[in-house]
């Protein structure tokens, strides 16, 4: 088995694949792996499909919580933020159970590299593909969602740079786009022009 050492998708075989089939790192970024808990291929594949279930049902969950409050229901949102949460528990419980949580300075440098890949290479083919396709507002959300995944690889490569530094920083994200922020709030979005209101503290 293999591990894309940018995204953290596992490959089987007996040498890994030429490029990874999720972030196209090339055949160089994937290291061997052994789950020290999951034992055989096919409970390790099962492990790996229900955190990607998980995590999509996590977000899934709050995107109906934001409906529903859209929609004057805050009973109902609140049942779908508390669903969400659950879900994110069995996420990061699988996502543990497969050996991907590191230490901090390497879960740093694969989230800085997972990032410019995005930018580099995920992110150009999907708007390429919107636009011959006529869809320009996913090529709209797609561009944006690249110009925000720069700044996140910017935002840890300075986390590697400061790691032990005693400093601080407050950051906020747009909840147009994604963008964060470190430090003051813009009076408008850099990337999607959203006002300062659609800015929230990050925990």
């Amino acid at each position: 088995m293999w591990r894309c050492t940018v995204c953290q998708h596992i490959a089987f075989g007996d040498s890994p694949p030429e490029v990874c089939p999720v972030c196209r790192a090339p055949k160089e970024k994937f290291a061997s792996y052994e789950s020290e808990i999951a034992k055989g291929p096919k409970t390790l594949r099962n492990v790996k499909d229900a955190f990607v279930a998980e995590a999509q049902a996590h977000a899934r969950n709050l995107a109906f919580a934001k409906r529903a409050e859209q929609d004057e229901l805050p009973l109902i949102a609140h049942l779908f933020r508390a669903v969400a949460a659950a879900e994110a528990v069995h996420a990061y419980r699988y996502f543990d159970h497969l050996g991907m949580v590191r230490d901090t300075q390497e879960n740093l440098t694969a989230a800085f590299e997972r990032e410019n890949m995005a930018t580099v290479n995920v992110y150009p083919s999907l708007m390429k593909e919107a636009i011959q396709e006529g869809d320009e507002a996913a090529a709209l959300v797609f561009s944006q969602a690249r110009d925000v995944e720069k700044g996140h690889a910017k935002l840890y490569e300075k986390a590697l740079q400061h790691m032990l530094a005693d400093k601080g920083t407050e950051y906020h994200v747009c909840q147009v786009c994604g963008n964060i922020v470190d430090g003051s709030v813009p009076d408008e979005c850099s990337i999607c022009g959203a006002p300062r209101e659609q800015f929230k503290k990050a925990d």
